[in-house]
């Protein structure tokens, strides 16, 4: 029988002309073979696996989960206008344009390379070379000049980042950032991130993302957008709690919260230090009514090199809170009745997974007023808005303070 290489042996056997092969890198260790479809994006086969132990945390030995994890690597097609700049970068999906970009992120140390292609990690990745924002630029309705080069069009870490907002990453004075906008609502979403970092300013929590607000123009109007610094690097990746938990089968006697928890600490992590900012963040989260605290906005940083969890991933993404897509703002026992995507259907009854319900509310005593002049300065909401919004704020800190002195505010009916 003929001798083959490696690269022989699976052009012969490619079933589609639009198949392609890649090796999956972390950074520059092979760690599979896999077969992708370059008209989609899709990641269809895995071939081989080399590395299993380099393999996405949460991905299954073999390899099987790898292209749930492809997908969700790329662009959502719940995100708004995404059509039209697939059409402008000339591809078919967001996966493709994922692939385009050889799937490198800013959140971790991962990508492909074509088995017919000599590439290198230093060469490519974004943390330690500049990228063109012409991508972003369509991605976020920017009125910043686009050229007509679509090589800058594909490739940028902007290919690879989720979630419904319209955002891009930006080089701003050697700092990667990620801005983030949305033309409805006022513009609010941009500012609950300050607001958000100003209450863990003053309840003195660290491990949070710091925001800042500054105006991008669209459609010949500025609009407020949201800027966080970048907090993985060459050497810190971000692993999602849906990553470490998407092969992971939840005992009938456990709860998704309790398996995360248990997970973490299977990782490396100190149970304490797990439990202590899940609680802090299911408060809080209750504090601003957070209704997407889903397991793709909360996780872990994972040192590659050990393998191992290092710390929680710092507080960040809290923009889809503060009743900003509600034409009619809740009052009084109505804000325990807010339905959430997390852990439980209903924010009151997140609280039950505080077993330690330690916050000092006193820090917070003039928060309602501060959150109310950040709407006012930088959105247009009318200033009655912003007022009924500042008040949800101090009814759901009174709340937050019955629960700290023990009462199950999720069984209202027993206080009111």
């Amino acid at each position: 029988m003929k001798d083959h290489t490696v690269r022989e042996w699976m052009y012969e056997r490619s079933p589609e002309p639009q198949s392609g092969f890649y090796v999956l890198k972390h950074k520059d260790k092979d760690v599979a073979m896999i077969q992708m479809d370059t008209f989609t994006g899709r990641l269809e086969y895995v071939l081989a696996v080399y590395l299993p132990e380099e393999l996405p945390v949460g991905c299954r030995a073999d390899g099987k989960s790898l292209s749930n994890w492809w997908s969700l690597r790329a662009i959502p097609d719940s995100r708004k206008d995404l059509r039209q700049v697939l059409s402008r970068t000339g591809v078919e999906t967001s996966q493709a344009l994922l692939l385009r970009s050889y799937g490198l992120s800013l959140t971790d140390h991962y990508w492909v390379q074509p088995i017919d292609r000599e590439l290198y990690w230093k060469d490519l990745n974004f943390f330690e070379n500049d990228f063109s924002e012409e991508l972003g630029n369509l991605l976020t309705d920017s009125e910043e000049d686009v050229r007509e080069d679509v090589e800058l069009l594909r490739v940028s870490p902007s290919a690879s980042v989720n979630g419904d907002m319209k955002k891009k990453w930006i080089i701003r004075d050697g700092v990667r950032s990620l801005l983030k906008v949305n033309t409805n609502h006022y513009g609010q979403q941009a500012v609950n991130e300050v607001i958000a970092g100003r209450m863990h300013e003053r309840l003195g929590w660290k491990d949070h993302v710091p925001y800042r607000v500054e105006k991008i123009r669209i459609g010949g109007h500025d609009h407020p957008c949201s800027i966080s610094p970048l907090f993985t690097s060459e050497t810190k990746e971000f692993v999602p709690a849906y990553q470490l938990l998407m092969d992971h089968k939840i005992p009938n006697e456990s709860s998704l919260y309790e398996s995360l928890v248990l997970m973490a600490v299977e990782m490396g992590m100190e149970e304490e230090k797990v439990r202590r900012q899940l609680e802090y963040m299911i408060m809080t989260d209750f504090i601003l009514s957070n209704t997407d605290r889903h397991l793709n906005n909360m996780g872990f940083l994972y040192d590659p090199e050990h393998r191992r969890f290092t710390d929680m991933a710092p507080i960040f993404d809290t923009g889809n809170a503060l009743f900003y897509d509600r034409a009619v703002i809740p009052h009084k026992e109505n804000l325990l009745d807010i339905n959430v995507n997390s852990f439980c259907k209903r924010e009151a009854d997140m609280l039950r997974y505080v077993k330690k319900p330690i916050l000092d509310v006193e820090k917070l005593t003039d928060f309602p007023e501060e959150a109310e002049s950040l709407l006012r300065q930088y959105t247009d909401m009318p200033g009655g808005r912003a007022g009924e919004i500042a008040e949800t704020i101090r009814e759901k800190t009174a709340y937050l303070s019955l629960f700290l002195n023990g009462k199950k505010i999720w069984k209202k009916e027993q206080y009111w």
